[in-house]
């Protein structure tokens, strides 16, 4: 005799990694406050400062601040210790100390919003550099594990391509291990800059962690004005962004996730005995796999016996009766 078997699966938005834009809710706060203060404000009275992914959202945005010809934040920001390595491409974070990994005096700094690209200088300490510039470069040979330096000049994506062809990639620097044997290989070259494999994207962070590739920035923006700008704002007289000191005071932009929720019904059959919590673990399991493989990450599952005509006539039963499980 056939089992039968109500599976129920509630789904619900809202978690900030796969929220779409249509979700939210946008608020300009009239307030002025620091970059770091709007961003508290904005996770304490709403979820965060605002992400832009697109012209509509960013439209949108305007709308809502017309005829204010002033500055206002937004969650976009620009993370000077947030690197990669070329060989790895994972981010990490290198700070002003650091046990092998030195920056020069007073660097990063980003000149000109242009330097993404980092050198060795004096053989041991760091310098983020304009990556068109050109230099000798370092490369790593993990065959042998050895270090090539290349004295030939080549902007930093020109000897990438170079020590990906011949070697294995530009050098890392992983350890004191590393660094003492990049130091030896230096030792004496004569070089006052070298590329190594350090680099990072910039403008792609997010106050709440999400990822856009949207921008509408301002013609020659952004500039980092005398290396102190990291913060994204609206220039809302030019109507375009800019970046900016974040200890200014300015209006800002928050947004509200909003959560919603949907119940998908699905009526299993089954010769098996769908009453088996094993059975239903296994089906939920799978399902479950499923529904992962599609960024699908905040749901439930529950099972309901469904009553047929005869149990009907029987008797009346519970419709959670013995089949009811949740995952």
């Amino acid at each position: 005799m056939e089992e039968t078997c109500l599976l129920l699966i509630l789904l619900l938005s809202g978690g900030l990694s796969t929220l779409p834009p249509h979700s939210r809710e946008y608020h300009f706060v009239n307030q002025r406050m620091n970059w770091t203060e709007a961003q508290s404000y904005c996770r304490e009275h709403f979820t965060d400062l605002v992400t832009i992914y697109n012209s509509n959202i960013n439209q949108l945005l305007l709308s809502m601040a017309q005829n204010i010809n002033e500055w206002a934040w937004i969650g976009l920001y620009n993370d000077r210790y947030s690197w990669k390595w070329s060989m790895e491409g994972k981010l990490f974070y290198v700070g002003s100390t650091h046990e092998f990994l030195i920056w020069a005096n007073s660097q990063p700094d980003c000149v000109n919003a242009n330097e993404y690209c980092v050198a060795l200088q004096g053989q041991t300490q760091m310098n983020d550099r304009p990556c068109g510039d050109s230099y000798p470069f370092l490369c790593y040979n993990a065959k042998n594990t050895s270090y090539i330096l290349v004295k030939e000049n080549q902007t930093w994506s020109a000897a990438q391509s170079y020590c990906r062809t011949y070697h294995t990639d530009l050098t890392s620097i992983r350890s004191k291990e590393e660094k003492s044997n990049i130091t030896l290989t230096l030792n004496g070259s004569g070089v006052q800059y070298v590329w190594i494999g350090l680099y990072r994207d910039p403008w792609a962070s997010w106050s709440d962690n999400t990822t856009s590739t949207f921008t509408d920035w301002k013609s020659l923006e952004p500039d980092n004005y005398i290396s102190l700008e990291y913060c994204g704002a609206f220039d809302l007289k030019s109507r375009k962004w800019a970046d900016g000191y974040c200890t200014t005071r300015h209006f800002f932009f928050c947004f509200t996730a909003v959560t919603k929720q949907t119940v998908v019904k699905m009526k299993l059959q089954s010769e098996a005995d769908m009453h088996s919590t094993e059975i239903q673990q296994q089906v939920s399991q799978q399902l479950s796999g499923l529904m992962l493989s599609e960024g699908l990450t905040d749901f439930r599952i529950r099972w309901r016996k469904v009553q047929s005509h005869r149990d009907d006539q029987l008797k009346k039963q519970d419709v959670d009766g013995d089949c009811k499980t949740e995952v």
